[in-house]
């Protein structure tokens, strides 16, 4: 059995999109509105930040936005 195919998955929506720089992260998270698809963007310096807080705050920023 491969990997792929052991890999089973029901959720297919993207809750995030990680970009790694030699020095920064970019966070995108999609975002469902009735106006179109919009998203949050953030940039973080690599050297100063932690992935994990920055993801938990886009995700409470995401639920407090009235769109």
């Amino acid at each position: 059995m491969s990997p792929a195919s052991a890999y089973t998955c029901t959720d297919r929506s993207i809750e995030d999109i990680l970009i790694t720089l030699g020095e920064q992260y970019h966070l995108i998270r999609p975002l469902n509105a009735a106006s179109g698809t919009l998203f949050l963007y953030l940039a973080l310096d690599r050297g100063r930040s932690n992935l994990a807080p920055a993801r938990h705050s886009l995700k409470r920023l995401e639920s407090a936005l009235e769109v």
